[in-house]
């Protein structure tokens, strides 16, 4: 399970003599000359042929060279990351991509915009609340277990969310417009194609509702921490693992893509490294873990304001709002650097339990049953496991006390 010791470094540039190798202004950066080396010899391992490794002026490994395309440079971040973690590595992607991944999606937007009219988008709030729809994720087990450890309660998280909506007294949804997706269904594919069904029906006044419970993987070359499905790749070196993951792309591509104007997001995942401690290229032995292997992920308030294509955020806190709110609203079930916990005692994980329990105490107000939640979760996690968990939320409006449950 180990690469072994480095022969020699794949670009001379890079050496343990070059002066960029040893380039480091940052005296707490623990990076040295000699993991310069085992990267660019694991470049070299892996058919990254023209690509290589130096140290930028904050201490970090920063890719350069040049890179076939956009899947190359995955697979060398996460060459780079598995050698001496993330925090050191730098997000600048390398300047010199033959066919950058990013062209490759204009071309494909544009064939998109020309074959179908664009959307037109009304400004201010929505009329009352037409249609309710939801998908509803939940995935407890997976292909490889033996790195992706089961989940004991995101199934019955995802079950119970889905009872909730679906109860005519309760939220009342009505059963055919929400897709309940658990266990070996939850594929990749399966997940897209149920939101582009709900994108492509959902129109201005009505309310959308998406959540998922799974793992989050480690950080992607952006810093964003994908959702892992059931049938997420895991392999050295790794850099499947992003493309084959629902992204944090695709979860904007969701949001910005919607027509409904009441749009609630859901999150309860995390990262940890040490979920992935047994695939090679991820964290092997020998290499130095410079104290970050035990690091963990939550979402970000900069990922979720991309999500949700928001310039501006406004507090957490709520009040009394009349009608039945709107905005679209990122909430995750913990803070960034943060593990989600699930609990034996209540038999699900701490955040989605209690979420239900202030969904039931409000009458389906989203913001208030936030408000109900969080330091409920904060308090049980810590009582229970000793951890910190802050659940998280980001809405694009002040209104954003959102009511699930239908009015009677």
């Amino acid at each position: 399970m180990t690469y072994g010791q480095p022969e020699t470094p794949s670009q001379p540039s890079a050496t343990a003599s070059s002066p960029a190798a040893q380039l480091a202004t940052n005296p707490s950066s623990p990076i040295t000359s000699h993991h310069v080396a085992t990267i660019n010899d694991l470049f070299k391992k892996y058919n990254v042929r023209d690509g290589f490794v130096e140290i930028d002026r904050l201490g970090r490994i920063q890719l350069k060279g040049s890179y076939l395309n956009e899947e190359e440079v995955d697979k060398a971040f996460s060459l780079a990351q598995s050698t001496v973690g993330v925090k050191w590595v730098s997000p600048v992607d390398p300047e010199n991509v033959v066919v950058p991944g990013w062209s490759k999606k204009l071309s494909e937007m544009m064939l998109k915009a020309a074959q179908s009219p664009a959307v037109k988008k009304s400004a201010g709030p929505p009329g009352p609340i037409k249609n309710r729809y939801a998908l509803v994720v939940g995935i407890g087990r997976f292909q490889n277990e033996r790195v992706a450890p089961q989940l004991e309660f995101a199934e019955k998280d995802a079950s119970d969310l889905y009872k909730y909506l679906i109860d005519s007294a309760k939220g009342g949804f009505t059963k055919n417009n929400v897709a309940l997706i658990i266990g070996e269904k939850a594929t990749r594919a399966n997940i897209k194609n149920a939101m582009d069904e709900i994108i492509s029906k959902a129109q201005d006044d009505d309310l959308v509702v998406l959540y998922i419970s799974s793992h989050g993987t480690k950080p992607d070359k952006e810093g964003y921490v994908p959702i892992v499905t059931h049938d997420t790749v895991f392999e050295k070196p790794g850099d499947k693992m992003w493309s084959t993951s629902i992204s944090a792309t695709e979860l904007s591509g969701f949001f910005q893509g919607i027509r409904a104007k009441r749009v609630v997001a859901i999150l309860d995942t995390c990262y940890s490294s040490g979920a992935y401690k047994n695939i090679k290229g991820l964290n092997p032995e020998g290499a130095k873990s410079l104290g970050v292997e035990d690091e963990t992920y939550g979402i970000s308030e900069n990922q979720a304001k991309k999500m949700i294509g928001s310039k501006d955020i406004v507090l957490e806190e709520s009040s009394s709002f009349s009608s039945d709110g709107w905005g679209k609203v990122l909430i995750s079930a913990s803070g960034n650097n943060e593990r989600s916990f699930e609990s034996k005692r209540l038999k699900n994980g701490f955040f989605t339990y209690f979420l239900l329990d202030g969904l039931k105490q409000t009458k389906g107000e989203i913001a208030n049953a936030f408000s109900y939640a969080k330091p409920r979760v904060t308090d049980g996690v810590w009582a229970e496991r000793n951890e910190h968990q802050h659940p998280q939320v980001v809405p694009d409006t002040k209104d954003w006390n959102i009511k699930l449950a239908k009015s009677k």
